[in-house]
């Protein structure tokens, strides 16, 4: 694997959170990660927990079509940062 790059605080913290909702271990993951390869299990109820976080924590409102759309957790990030309402 190659080297990571430089992360801020703040994309850690995200990373962490997701890993958190996904169950994952954070320490393995990066903003390039498929979250969805990452998570212990995937499922529908996974994908909707993260959905409701996006929109507790982040205040992004994603629709289904956006989120199925992303593939990395650097997806998630900028979406989260993008669709703040």
């Amino acid at each position: 694997m190659g080297d990571k790059m430089e992360i801020n605080a703040d994309e850690r913290q995200f990373i962490a959170e997701v890993a958190e909702v996904i169950e994952a271990d954070p320490k393995g993951l990066s903003l390039e990660s498929d979250f969805r390869e990452a998570a212990d299990f995937w499922s529908s109820l996974v994908g909707f927990a993260l959905l409701t976080f996006m929109e507790e924590r982040y205040r992004a409102a994603l629709s289904v079509d956006d989120f199925t759309a992303c593939q990395t957790i650097e997806d998630l990030y900028s979406k989260a940062f993008q669709r703040r309402r």
